[in-house]
């Protein structure tokens, strides 16, 4: 009965057109009536979170790149200026760069990888990409770990994100030597647990933090914001973890251990 009542509302409010938002994500699992049985979230929660959800497709990545190019086009048009991919490879950072590569005009002599960087010339500016900033650890980390090593002390990095939350871009400005240009600022109110985001009220902000905190293993680093956006090409681990965390192994609400079904499964 549950099952039809369930089929009913989500027809009633055009679910469809859900389907059709998240269908822009690669791997997205289309079966969202499923997916909100398991959170065991009332309608009214779950329309508001897929309703707010947004998934960057390639034309609004190269918009945001386009805005970033043009609101600093004295940093891109110095003549020592490169550009690269932020992280290790074949993650997100080559997928930024690529979208990069076909959006703006830069002579592709320009493009290096992070292997080149130390071969540079002396006062070079480097331009790293990157989908997004969160609390900024990972970012952090990566370029103490493994950029510091590679790059000349005379070297002048930046980081282009195509969003970012004042929080990260503090964390990396004030733990590193890099610049950041961002694209979409994340402020507390797209961090949907935040008291000062008004999205869900108190009460429903804690059936949703109980069902997010079911995804999450005691003691280990919480990367969460309270997330609802992903890229065409995966999901942060800063998004909410109801989202994104597949084939988890988790304890319901019967106490009982059950595998956790994704809707946008996280790819990398």
């Amino acid at each position: 009965m549950l099952a039809i009542i369930d089929r009913i509302y989500f027809l009633i409010r055009n679910g469809k057109r859900l389907e059709l938002k998240l269908a822009s994500y690669q791997g997205f699992k289309k079966n969202i009536i499923e997916w909100k049985r398991q959170t065991r979230l009332p309608w009214s929660i779950i329309f508001k979170m897929l309703d707010e959800f947004e998934v960057y497709t390639s034309p609004k990545i190269r918009d945001i790149i386009r805005q970033v190019v043009t609101d600093h086009e004295s940093i891109f048009s110095r003549e020592n200026c490169f550009i690269t991919g932020f992280g290790n490879t074949g993650k997100s950072g080559d997928i930024i760069l690529y979208e990069f590569s076909h959006t703006t005009n830069i002579n592709q002599t320009k493009v290096k990888k992070t292997w080149q960087l130390n071969s540079l010339p002396s006062g070079s500016t480097i331009i790293f990409v990157e989908d997004i900033i969160g609390t900024g650890n990972q970012s952090v980390e990566y370029i103490q770990d493994r950029l510091n090593q590679v790059l000349n002390p005379s070297h002048q990095p930046f980081l282009l994100s195509l969003c970012a939350t004042r929080q990260g871009i503090e964390n990396l400005t004030n733990n590193t030597h890099f610049q950041v240009l961002p694209g979409v600022i994340l402020e507390e109110i797209h961090q949907y647990y935040s008291t000062n985001s008004l999205l869900f009220s108190s009460q429903e902000k804690e059936k949703i933090l109980e069902i997010n905190g079911k995804l999450k293993r005691p003691g280990a680093f919480d990367f969460d914001l309270g997330l609802l956006l992903a890229f065409y090409f995966t999901i942060p681990n800063n998004a909410m973890p109801i989202f994104w965390k597949d084939n988890y192994r988790y304890l319901d609400a019967n106490g009982q251990e059950s595998t956790w079904n994704a809707l946008l499964p996280r790819q990398y």
